[in-house]
């Protein structure tokens, strides 16, 4: 009876954090500048002589450009392709799509919950996440991230409804086979979360004995088929990625602190819309930093003590053999791999690449042997599946059963192996890059939370103002962020009142300039990024705009154009300035 009573205020409590949650990634999400990572997005009417990146307008460019361009993959772009196609590039159109992910998100971290026999902690972390303002700062920016974490909710819910199945499920296989894909295809590291959910499908199994099971023959289906994404990471790995980390203690400091709660210069990859970067807090406060940490990791002590091992989530051993699916998606990742290595160097450079390519498609071309190793490998597990098992009879596996421990485990493995590459490898660690964890974080917590709650109401009062007044901090100080600095809608809205008929705008073509374009659009300007002299030469009795950003001054070629030119105006915004220069005969 005390169950039917709480099943219903724990859904009226998860149904109100997303109708809040809502309404703070939809606050001011049209209003804000856009940023330019968001200038990524294909479908946005741009000059490929004046941005950076070249316009991506078709399915083809996307991928061409991504490939050799971008360091992400092209899964979240061909989406955004069809949204900008369907609904147009309104800064609402570009945003909505990861607004709607990160509400999605709120509920499904409520049913990964309860999935698990943690339906009370499920709904704190629902709560939790509703008023994480680091996941705010993502779920209204038109970026991959907040789908992918929304992508790995689904998916280990999934794989759990799998992992329980006493019958064959082709609908959830297929389903959850299509959103590792997809994820995987969105964003590197979310091969992170599949060799986490194969280690603790693989544990279990070991565990308890019996087939190899259905869950890990579709995984292995998985790796197969989305083993061209190594080959597209060798492709991009020649391209700049910035704010990557090897700080392994700071960024997990951060981490247990409910993922970023509390922004930090240079750490969350976000910044003030419309000053430096600074500190939050100020100097002489930071023993509360200290404070909080030591709160947060007591919390996430006890919340993994309450993550025990169980028997609810029992591993199938309704296996069938999977080697002929197998062997079709080692023949069309091998196809794919071969096509990615047969690129030539004025293809790529047609995507606006450049550089010598020659020793990346020569890496390219000999991972085309990786689909049949994972094959090979595939069926030898298959094989000597009884005989591994019982050489791994008295491994203490029994730690990883049930799913609380694959909650447990992906709030571990996917950040200790970006640290193990961070420090020994190259830098990769960033707060955005591990967004897709914080949900499996933030119900670890929740279970810390709950438990310290129950043992007495003196404790859970104060615990749950603390809570609340660091949750409403974190949601102020991170609604006044962005993705990137500057703000180039404010400069528009300062400029365009000035603007008249037949004006010239020269820019400097770079990737921070870019975002300025969304506002003053080629297509009703006339905007140059190059050829200066020509440009004045053409319109000599034009007014002439010049627009700079950050601590850039006008290059030599404005410079030389603009002789016999003064500086009548000068509008300023954040970052960005417009100096307006007619000839000296003006008026």
């Amino acid at each position: 009876m005390q169950l039917t009573r709480k099943l219903p205020l724990t859904v009226l409590i998860v149904g109100a954090a997303m109708l809040m949650g809502g309404a703070l990634r939809l606050y001011q999400v049209s209003e804000r500048s856009m940023t330019h990572p968001e200038m990524f997005v294909p479908g946005i009417p741009l000059r490929a002589d004046l941005s950076v990146p070249p316009p991506r307008m078709d399915l083809a460019r996307v991928i061409g450009s991504d490939l050799f361009w971008d360091t992400h993959p092209p899964g979240y772009y061909i989406l955004m392709l069809m949204v900008t196609k369907c609904f147009g590039t309104s800064t609402l159109a570009l945003r909505l799509p990861s607004v709607l992910f990160g509400v999605a998100s709120i509920g499904l971290v409520f049913w990964l919950g309860s999935l698990v026999g943690q339906r009370i902690p499920g709904c704190v972390a629902a709560l939790l996440l509703a008023f994480s303002g680091y996941h705010i700062v993502w779920s209204r920016s038109a970026r991959s991230y907040s789908m992918v974490c929304f992508l790995g909710l689904l998916a280990t819910i999934l794989l759990l409804l799998l992992a329980r199945a006493t019958r064959h499920r082709k609908a959830v296989e297929f389903g959850y086979a299509a959103l590792m894909i997809y994820g995987i295809c969105t964003y590197h590291p979310f091969w992170g979360l599949l060799a986490t959910q194969m280690v603790w499908v693989l544990g279990n199994a070991w565990y308890r004995g019996g087939e190899l099971p259905r869950a890990l023959n579709v995984q292995i289906l998985i790796m197969i088929l989305a083993s061209p994404l190594f080959a597209v990471a060798e492709l991009q790995s020649r391209n700049e990625v910035s704010g990557l980390s090897s700080d392994v203690l700071l960024m997990g400091r951060q981490f247990i602190q409910f993922f970023f709660l509390i922004p930090m210069p240079f750490v969350d990859d976000t910044c003030p819309a419309d000053r430096p970067p600074g500190l939050v807090i100020p100097q002489h406060y930071y023993w509360l930093l200290a404070v909080f940490f030591v709160f947060c990791a007591l919390l996430l002590i006890v919340g993994v003590r309450q993550l025990r091992p169980a028997d609810d989530a029992p591993t199938d051993d309704i296996s069938r053999p999977f080697a002929a699916f197998w062997s079709l998606a080692m023949i069309v990742a091998t196809i794919a791999i071969v096509a990615l290595g047969m690129a030539d160097a004025r293809e790529i450079a047609s995507y606006g690449s450049s550089g010598v390519w020659g020793p990346t498609l020569k890496t390219v071309r000999a991972m085309a042997a990786l689909p049949l190793s994972m094959l090979i490998g595939a069926i030898v597990l298959n094989k000597f599946w009884h005989r591994l098992r019982n050489l791994g009879a008295k491994l203490p596996l029994r730690s990883l059963a049930g799913g609380q421990r694959l909650v447990l485990l992906i709030t571990i493995i996917p950040f200790a192996m970006l640290a193990f590459v961070s420090l020994f490898l190259r830098p990769l660690m960033n707060a955005r890059g591990l967004l897709y964890v914080e949900p499996f974080l933030l119900l670890t917590l929740a279970c810390g939370i709950v438990a310290v709650a129950r043992r007495s109401r003196w404790v859970a009062i104060p615990l749950v103002l603390i809570l609340a007044s660091l949750h409403a901090f974190s949601v102020e100080v991170y609604n006044d962020r962005i993705i990137s600095q500057g703000d180039f809608g404010g400069l528009a809205a300062k400029l365009t009142p000035q603007i008249r008929s037949g004006d010239l705008f020269f820019i400097h073509r770079d990737w921070y300039t870019t975002p300025i374009l969304y506002y003053i659009r080629p297509d009703r300007y006339k905007v140059d990024a190059s050829d200066f002299t020509k440009a004045v030469q053409r319109d000599p009795q034009a007014r002439v705009w010049v627009l700079l950003f950050g601590k850039e001054s006008p290059e030599p070629g404005i410079t030389q154009a603009l002789q016999g030119y003064r500086q009548v105006e000068t509008v300023d915004s954040y970052l960005g300035q417009a100096k307006l220069y007619c000839r000296d005969d003006c008026q």
